[in-house]
């Protein structure tokens, strides 16, 4: 039985990350490949994302770094999470921006700074309203008059995480304000990156952007931006079995939804162990010869059903292949997303999961 598999497309990332750039332009693209670029493989994404022109890239573990060198990425790396002060030392010797949030913290890089005989470049982290990390907006006026005389540092930029569209407002006036403490005490952080895809396209700004979810096709409904960029992860599964139902059949666990004579449906061999989103039940739809094709009853851990249209039923037969996710109508990565209705990041990183 063959397995359902997982392709990432170094080529339409590349696309994607040009795409990005004449979006954000005059704004800077920071590729996010956290999270192993979301359990796609970061080694290749990052490459890609270089290939295309991207200046930097942006992680959440110091530790990622290492494997990122090893492969011969050699951009400098933005830490987008606080650096555990045991870290400072290994984020400078990798080339990886460190962030602080605390005096102890930037004292320790300052003297990291001061050994080395160069200064090194640090960013604060503004916490606007996630509770992560990061200096609460309201006290970075202390913050900066505690570390704007030490030397060693570069004071480079300045970020905060925002929390969901309705904060938007909200967190990016604590950040401005936030931003303006930090400048007036001497603390000059002239890049600010506040928004990652979903911020950036509602309508935030900045001197640079942390582009993640994008990278890979999503653009959180913006028509305007979605046409540009293309779903750069296939997800592909096979018929297993093939029916056309004389009576009236229950699918699947629950016997939620029933097969009513005459009915044709496909059986895949992809379930939610396979990173397959339960909440497509009913809902989503996958393409089966180019044909749209309805889910039909509750995802299984390792099947799913689909319901064959009148078109095609004469000439579907196992071992077809369905594309589950992939750049075609009703099966990009935002089609899914709205389907289940959960974010493009948790698609990507449950098939990401499962199957690599």
């Amino acid at each position: 039985m063959k397995q359902p598999r997982l392709i990432v497309d170094a080529a339409a990332i590349e696309h994607n990350v040009r795409a990005w750039q004449r979006i954000l332009a005059p704004r800077a693209l920071w590729p996010v490949v956290k999270s192993d670029a979301y359990r796609m493989g970061a080694a290749a994404v990052a490459q890609a994302c270089v290939a295309a022109g991207a200046p930097r890239l942006a992680i959440v573990d110091v530790d990622e770094a290492a494997s990122l060198r090893r492969a011969g990425i050699e951009v400098p790396l933005v830490h987008v999470t606080t650096t555990p002060s045991d870290a400072l030392a290994d984020a400078v010797h990798m080339n990886v921006i460190p962030t602080v949030e605390d005096t102890a913290a930037a004292r320790a890089l300052s003297g990291i700074g001061q050994w080395r005989g160069a200064r090194v470049r640090a960013h604060v982290a503004v916490d606007t309203g996630t509770g992560w990390s990061g200096v609460p907006a309201w006290r970075t006026p202390a913050f900066a008059s505690s570390v704007s005389d030490l030397d060693g540092i570069v004071w480079e930029g300045a970020w905060t995480h925002i929390a969901s569209r309705e904060t938007l407002h909200d967190q990016s006036v604590a950040f401005a304000g936030a931003l303006a403490s930090l400048r007036l005490a001497g603390v000059a952080v002239p890049i600010a990156h506040i928004g990652s895809t979903g911020p950036v396209v509602w309508g935030c700004g900045g001197e640079a952007a942390r582009i993640g979810i994008g990278l890979y096709g999503a653009a959180f409904g913006d028509s305007s931006i979605a046409h540009e960029l293309r779903t750069a992860v296939e997800v592909r599964a096979s018929v297993v079995a093939y029916k056309r139902f004389d009576v009236a059949t229950p699918l699947g666990y629950g016997g939620h939804e029933v097969a009513q004579p005459g009915d044709s449906v496909a059986t895949l061999r992809l379930g939610y162990a396979d990173g397959m989103p339960r909440e497509l039940s009913k809902r989503g739809m996958v393409r089966i010869r180019d044909v749209a094709c309805r889910i039909g009853g509750a995802i299984g851990m390792n099947f799913t059903m689909v319901f064959i249209p009148p078109q095609i039923r004469d000439a579907v037969a196992i071992g077809d292949d369905a594309l589950v996710m992939g750049d075609a109508d009703g099966v990009r990565l935002d089609d899914l997303a709205l389907a289940a209705n959960v974010t493009p990041h948790e698609i990507i990183v449950g098939f990401g999961a499962a199957l690599r």
